[in-house]
């Protein structure tokens, strides 16, 4: 199998074509999307008129794989709020990280979209981080909180499993998957995203 180019691992993350069982596994999944397209320094809806109603439930944004959170702004749209009034703006700015994640999809010929998932508090919810080289899963890092702390110490053994489960469905690439202990015990995949590293990043920037 030949080796996925930078742009090709970085779409492969979106939700929609990572593969069914990773999707089975993750946390959750959008409640719903919506094509955007250049305008000026940003982006705009195609069609702002399918979003022209109000939140059902707490959403925050993501414009491809990448939410705006890096900016400081994470965009939660809480129950009642009009869409449109947060999404709008929202792509109106895009973060630096998001300007260059965007390459990937116009040298991909696909396209680009917004996606609305649903809020988690993670107050309660411990993550670990997996790199995984060589088809090899390895824990790099964990964040305890709150009532699933505790569950960590008798989870390592699960979530290195499900780690090298998920490693096993993806392509042969550097990876990064990050993985969440809940407070009932269970374990669930957050995202994942390619692990880039300098050259690749300067080959994406290039695009």
């Amino acid at each position: 199998m030949a080796a996925l180019s930078v742009w090709e691992r970085l779409v492969s993350c979106e939700f929609e074509r990572m593969p069914p069982a990773v999707q089975g596994l993750h946390l959750s999944r959008p409640v719903c999307s919506a094509p955007v397209q250049v305008h000026g320094s940003g982006f705009r809806l195609r069609a702002p008129e399918a979003w022209a109603e109000q939140a059902t439930t707490a959403m925050y944004p993501k414009l491809g794989i990448k939410s705006w959170r890096d900016a400081g702004g994470l965009g939660v749209i809480y129950v009642g709020v009009p869409l449109l009034a947060v999404v709008a703006p929202l792509l109106r700015a895009p973060t630096q990280a998001q300007r260059v994640m965007v390459r990937a999809w116009q040298r991909a010929g696909q396209t680009l979209q917004v996606h609305l998932w649903p809020y988690q508090d993670f107050a309660d919810v411990t993550e670990a981080r997996y790199l995984v080289r060589g088809g090899v899963a390895r824990a790099t890092s964990v964040c305890l909180r709150g009532a699933s702390a505790p569950r960590f110490a008798h989870s390592a053994a699960r979530l290195q499993r499900l780690a090298q489960d998920v490693a096993e469905q993806l392509a042969p690439a550097p990876w990064i998957i990050d993985l969440a202990v809940l407070p009932d015990g269970s374990l669930k995949v957050v995202e994942v995203n390619p692990a880039l590293g300098p050259r690749e990043l300067t080959e994406l920037r290039h695009l």
